[in-house]
């Protein structure tokens, strides 16, 4: 399938990424699969699932306004710009006849057998759940997750997530009261000005999400520029990657059955790619009291204009407007080093400049590593309001105030991405691997900001910068983010949706649930 097919066929939050200043979550759960199907076939005929192609307009209508506005000197107008996406939990695959949790009972019978082969999503992690993967793992406190993300009398309570963005608050409310009428309406009530909800819905809701961007557009409740360093992907972005910049990777690393995906993924996958998404409170007042408490420590902070800053930019990585320590670990005054992604953390053997266990650095590698081969896109956005005036008197956050990330990602194989990157290097002590060396027999230390710890790990530190052969430098760390819990989600194409996701289901109820 060429490119241009396929931009027609892939949801547009995947790629390019859908226009989003507030965005609204609509977790359901399907209540009625026959009748959801056929609304859900119908709302996709119809045009209102955003495609890549639909996401690749918006954003050259977006440029053309920003090109005609700089011309005339004038502010560019914000452009409405809807968009739909949709994707599924293996418990709503399950509601749809199209996934099994039965893999025994299945496999005895000859012809089920012979489906469960051909169709059946591959991704223990996404049969499995958020829930079962990380609180069953340790990661996760179930006290600390929202009720809806933990399973009840059993069951999880998500079996999808239709995502809804807009660029200004009245298109997308007016976007979600359309969808929801769609999929909530009494049968035959199809005038969008009498349209009547029934008292018997096809699904529900039990969650309903909101984010928006911050005032300070483009940064995350921290103060850090968010969204930098995406990976570029071959065939689909046509922009080079410059001189030290991570190479484009193999398109196969975020969709389904294309080159660079291992996971031999039933046809009908094709296009298609893995969501997670994962609701981040962040304790804003508390991380910037502890920045002043321990300011001292920064790096050589007699050198430094402003030493809480450059300890703030040490725990990411990057200053908060962008600049990369790699590239600058003095100041963040250069206008040219702003969200630069040309670097690679040359030489490897020493941290003089980035930590080792910076957030950017364990997060994505780089010349620690010969290449890229944990790759997640993220398309997170911001929830809640700004701290208060009476936050910051207390240094403390206001339980009634949260606010945090809903942080999102694709990948083609939730195990060798959002998984790996959160327990395997965030939350590893010892990752980078081989750097004891360098930084003493604690290792690099614990991503300050998304790491987990669990009772028996060493407590949460991170090794500095000193001056020294071997760093000896080496601070204790707070919590300022607190998962409350999320799902996994598969994001399918639209030909997917419109017909084998749609059509009749391939296990019985009785063999399809948990």
């Amino acid at each position: 399938m060429s490119w241009v097919a396929r931009k027609a066929n892939i949801q547009g939050d995947i790629w390019p990424g859908l226009p989003k200043r507030f965005q609204t979550f609509l977790f359901f759960k399907i209540r009625k699969p026959d009748e959801f199907k056929t609304r859900l076939k119908s709302f996709v005929e119809a045009g209102g699932i955003t495609t890549a192609q639909d996401a690749c307009n918006m954003k050259n209508k977006i440029l053309e306004e920003k090109t005609r506005a700089k011309k005339l000197g004038v502010p560019a107008k914000i452009q409405p710009l809807p968009g739909v996406n949709i994707a599924f939990a293996s418990t709503g695959l399950a509601a749809l006849g199209k996934f099994t949790f039965n893999e025994a009972t299945v496999k005895r019978d000859r012809e089920l057998s012979k489906i469960f082969k051909k169709n059946q999503l591959r991704g223990g992690l996404f049969g499995k759940g958020m829930y079962d993967d990380l609180v069953g793992e340790g990661w996760d406190e179930p006290i600390e997750l929202r009720e809806q993300f933990k399973p009840s009398g059993g069951k999880r309570l998500i079996d999808g997530v239709l995502m809804v963005t807009a660029s200004r608050a009245d298109d997308l409310r007016y976007q979600v009261l359309r969808v929801k009428e769609h999929f909530l309406k009494e049968a035959g009530s199809d005038d969008p000005d009498t349209v009547r909800l029934s008292n018997d819905p096809v699904l529900e809701f039990p969650l309903i999400s909101h984010g928006r961007a911050r005032p300070e557009k483009g940064k995350e409740h921290f103060g850090f520029e968010d969204g930098i360093s995406q990976p570029l992907i071959e065939g689909l972005d046509e922009v080079a990657p410059k001189d030290k910049e991570p190479k484009a990777v193999k398109s196969g690393l975020i969709f389904a059955k294309h080159d660079g995906d291992d996971m031999n993924q039933p046809e009908w996958a094709e296009d298609g790619s893995f969501l997670v998404i994962r609701e981040l409170q962040q304790l804003v007042p508390e991380f910037e009291k502890w920045l002043e408490d321990n300011k001292h420590n920064a790096p050589f902070p007699e050198s430094s204009d402003d030493p809480k800053e450059k300890l703030a930019a040490y725990l990411m990585g990057r200053w908060r407007n962008g600049t990369p320590v790699d590239e600058n670990p003095h100041d963040d005054k250069d206008e040219s080093l702003f969200r630069s992604n040309n670097f690679d953390f040359h030489p490897t053997n020493k941290h003089d400049k980035c930590p080792f266990a910076a957030h950017i650095r364990k997060m994505r590698p780089r010349g620690d590593l010969d290449h890229d081969h944990a790759v997640i896109i993220r398309r997170g956005i911001s929830y809640g309001g700004e701290v208060t005036p009476e936050e910051k008197a207390a240094q403390k956050s206001d339980d009634e105030n949260a606010r945090g990330l809903m942080f999102v990602c694709y990948q083609s194989d939730i195990r060798n991405g959002f998984n790996f990157l959160t327990t395997r290097w965030a939350s590893n002590h010892h990752f980078p691997d081989r750097k004891s060396n360098f930084v003493g027999e604690h290792g690099p230390g614990i991503d300050a900001i998304v790491g987990q710890r669990l009772a028996h790990h060493p407590p949460r530190s991170i090794g500095l910068p000193d001056g020294k052969e071997v760093t000896e430098a080496r601070i204790g760390l707070d919590r300022w983010v607190i998962p409350r819990g999320g799902e996994y989600f598969f994001t399918p194409s639209i030909k997917a949706l419109k017909g084998y996701l749609t059509g009749p289901p391939d296990y019985p109820p009785a063999l399809a649930g948990p």
